[in-house]
């Protein structure tokens, strides 16, 4: 999880601001994995749930406001065999 809690002073707004994913409120991904191992062979899973919360402006503080969530869910699986 991470969170863009903005600055301690206010800003003005005409003062331009640069940076690599400065819209972006908050971050978080969950990605549980199961993997089982049978002789040589492995089989693997894993469930990938990641959800960015992102604003189109900036308070005075420079914290993202209105919010819009934005989720994405992703299923990996793997045979591996060693040899």
């Amino acid at each position: 999880y991470t969170s863009n809690n903005g600055i301690n002073e206010s800003i003005l707004a005409t003062v331009p601001v640069y940076g690599r994913g400065t819209t972006i409120r908050s971050l978080y991904r969950i990605a549980p994995r199961i993997i089982y191992n049978v002789g040589k062979l492995r089989l693997a899973a894993e469930l990938e749930y990641t959800s960015a919360a992102y604003g189109d402006n900036y308070d005075e503080y420079y914290i993202p406001a209105d919010i819009t969530l934005a989720t994405n869910l992703r299923v990996l699986t793997a045979v591996y065999y060693f040899f």
